[in-house]
């Protein structure tokens, strides 16, 4: 059945936020909107917030990123905003929020132009708490506002902020339920090494775990500030030779590594609604993950997911082995998460979306999801990654994966082949 026109073929949308190569789940979010935008007939101009160029200059870019992207995003907005109806800003916490949100609102006045804020931070709490002086006064004089969640939702309502709620959204098409014959114990972590999102709490349950679980094998991918004291505590843990870590993971190697993992591990003491979740259980990979933020909201506790409390690296661990050891539970809560994340596809908010840019007040159009599912192969991350923090004098070039390394045999749920 197609979808009615909820006036996205008269619109014309500048989207400003951090697009690929950028890293980060918001980049990758950022792109798929104007994509699907795009796909509706919407005519979509990409306002990127980075200046790669400067990132990358050895010593001195990130000294004079900041300048740089202010300098820059003013004259993408001076170059978009003769073309453009509506300014929509996707927007982090602090820089990631002060330098679109201000920026976009000045160029939308200037123009007169239409200017939303879709606010999708991981540290909301912390953020809008300690911030709410500037942070609320900005957001009130946006022209339409929305949050990820409703528990950002929540915290921005707090402060009298009237938001709606417009998801973060996934292309089922790219992520095929696989049906698993066996749930080898390869785990993945996913997120930036800082203080919110607790990477030690990984390698501690990580460490519990292979007193029962002796093969388990875990995947960290991420950077940041706690890197080099992670690499320390898996030495001291004696996990070392069992962790792979990897500073980043291209969009392809990424969608590989979830669905290489049995079970997706999110350890953070202050959260949203990360994508990795969405992708994992759009991909029928387990997910255990402390109960913070909106992660309830994709998840409950033993239905289609695994919930431990904050810092307790026990339960994760026990909640872990359990579903390693119970391949009937684990297919339950692999098959009840792919339903869950069927609620966060296009066909599903782009009424909401089209309200936030002022297009349509009708009610939300059909719920249903026609998009075909297909698997493909794909690349083998966690069987073959390097085990960097092995040896301290090992060249990354020349590391070699570890004996033994299982590698899960699956098939594709829509086409019933094997995947080797």
């Amino acid at each position: 059945m197609t979808a009615p026109d909820l006036g996205f073929r008269r619109a014309r949308i500048a989207v400003i936020g951090p697009f690929p190569p950028r890293t980060g789940e918001l980049s990758g979010q950022t792109e798929l909107l104007c994509r699907l935008l795009h796909e509706e007939g919407a005519w979509v101009q990409r306002v990127n917030t980075d200046v790669p160029g400067v990132r990358r200059l050895p010593g001195i870019g990130m000294h004079l990123l900041p300048i740089a992207q202010a300098l820059m995003l003013c004259w993408r907005l001076l170059v978009a905003l003769p073309r453009s109806d509506v300014l929509h800003v996707q927007a982090a916490s602090y820089w990631g929020f002060y330098l679109p949100v201000v920026l976009a609102w000045l160029f939308g006045r200037l123009g007169r132009r239409r200017v939303v804020v879709t606010y999708s931070g991981g540290m909301a709490r912390s953020f809008v708490t300690g911030s709410w002086r500037l942070v609320v006064p900005l957001l009130r004089r946006m022209d339409g506002l929305a949050a990820t969640s409703a528990y950002a939702q929540e915290i921005l309502q707090r402060y009298g902020l009237r938001a709606a709620v417009t998801p973060n959204l996934l292309a089922l098409e790219e992520h095929p339920l696989l049906a698993r014959t066996q749930w080898p114990p390869l785990l993945l972590w996913l997120d930036e090494l800082e203080p919110r999102a607790n990477p030690q709490m990984a390698l501690h349950a990580f460490a519990h775990l292979r007193q029962s679980v002796p093969e388990a094998r875990l995947l960290v991918a991420g950077s940041g500030s706690l890197a080099a004291e992670l690499m320390h505590l898996a030495r001291s843990l004696g996990v070392a030779g069992a962790v792979a870590y990897r500073p980043g993971l291209a969009e392809r190697q990424r969608q590989d590594a979830i669905r290489e993992a049995s079970v997706v591990w999110r350890t953070a003491s202050e959260d949203n609604l990360p994508q990795i979740l969405l992708e994992a259980a759009a991909s029928g990979v387990v997910v255990v993950a402390t109960g913070v933020g909106g992660i309830p909201e994709l998840l409950d506790d033993g239905v289609d997911g695994m919930l431990a409390p904050v810092d307790d690296a026990v339960a994760l661990s026990q909640a872990t082995a359990r579903v390693l050891s119970r391949p009937f539970l684990a297919e339950s809560l692999a098959t009840n998460a792919r339903i869950s994340a069927e609620r966060f596809t296009w066909r599903r908010h782009r009424a909401s979306l089209a309200r936030l840019y002022g297009l349509a007040a009708a009610a939300s159009g059909p719920a249903g999801d026609e998009d075909a599912e297909h698997g493909e192969a794909h690349d083998d991350v966690l069987g073959k990654t390097e085990f960097l923090w092995s040896d301290v004098s090992l060249d990354p070039g020349d590391a070699s994966p570890p004996a033994g390394a299982r590698k899960a045999t699956r098939r594709s749920a829509s086409e019933g082949k094997e995947i080797p």
